[in-house]
């Protein structure tokens, strides 16, 4: 009886498969027993588990085993207390999360956490973001807009069309006033640090204003710091200031008066009634020898103590 023969290829197939079903069986597990210590809360054992499995071929495709390692570093990272842009378990949470819903394999409850997920991540990047603006110290600025183009990028992510507007508008509008607060504080008065800072408190109430054009407080808070600044170098005039010296002074200060009264009038325009921008239009034409100006400010601002 003849045997019948098969071609080599069909037993190399074979033992290909053999080998592929071995491996996909030893991964399964591995994320079994990752999934396991999840539901009992011990992070750091599931991601000893799995992570050092996620550069195996089983594991390239395989959108749950990245959703369980990121909801994992997710978990880390709280547990961390790690902040800033070099907290590694964030970061990584972040980039296992978008490879598992970049592969849209997902089902639908697991796609949802997985959002859920990021969305808290982007928005952690944020909050440190404006606390670091809080607490502002020279040097803080990079770090501050690292964590400010993080949150977009994890945010648009999510929705490509996701209006980061307001949230620009809004950490630029504080980034301004850090900058001249520390201004207010004369720490660094004389040096080379004034000028940065009211350079960078004018260039973003300025960025704010660009995402939100009519907003009452960046530009009063805009006309305040350059009126402030002129008034501080006229503080600095004394019996040493030569005449050259002083009108140079009075030049650069005439120049911020000029440059205060612009916004402080938009800001009247919005919100006509308020005391702070009639006496500070009353103050701002008075420094620009402007008396009859200034004396119909100060009547409207009389006329408004009288209504209260």
């Amino acid at each position: 009886m003849h045997t019948p023969s098969f071609p080599r290829f069909t037993f190399a197939l074979t033992a290909v498969l053999i080998v592929l079903s071995t491996w996909t069986a030893a991964a399964q597990r591995s994320l079994e027993r990752a999934e396991a210590f999840v539901r009992a809360g011990d992070w750091d054992a599931a991601h000893a588990v799995l992570a050092p499995e996620m550069d195996q071929a089983a594991y390239a495709s395989n959108a749950r085993a990245w959703f369980v390692l990121g909801f994992v570093q997710k978990e880390q990272f709280k547990a961390s207390g790690a902040s800033g842009l070099d907290a590694a378990e964030r970061s990584r949470a972040v980039g296992s999360l978008q490879r598992a819903l970049a592969m849209g394999t997902l089902s639908i409850r697991d796609e949802q956490t997985a959002r859920d997920a990021l969305d808290f991540l982007g928005r952690s990047y944020f909050r440190e973001a404006i606390e670091r603006v809080e607490g502002f110290t020279l040097g803080a600025e990079p770090e501050i807009l690292g964590l400010m183009g993080r949150y977009e990028s994890v945010l648009q992510s999510l929705n490509p069309a996701y209006d980061v507007t307001e949230q620009r508008a809004d950490l630029h509008r504080y980034l301004g006033q850090a900058h001249a607060n520390l201004l207010e504080t004369e720490r660094y008065a004389g040096t080379s640090e004034e000028q940065m800072l009211f350079d960078g408190a004018i260039a973003h109430y300025e960025a704010s204003l660009t995402h939100a054009p009519a907003h009452y407080a960046t530009l009063y808070n805009l006309a305040i710091t350059l009126y402030n600044h002129g008034v501080r170098q006229l503080k600095r005039i004394n019996h040493e200031t030569s005449m050259f010296e002083l009108m140079e002074i009075q030049d650069v200060c005439v120049g911020l008066f000029e440059q205060a009264l612009l916004p402080m009038e938009q800001a009247h325009q919005r919100r006509p009634g308020r005391l702070e921008t009639l006496k500070g239009l009353m103050t701002v034409h008075y420094a620009l020898s402007q008396p009859e100006a200034s004396d119909a400010y100060k009547r409207q601002i009389e006329a408004v103590l009288q209504k209260k």
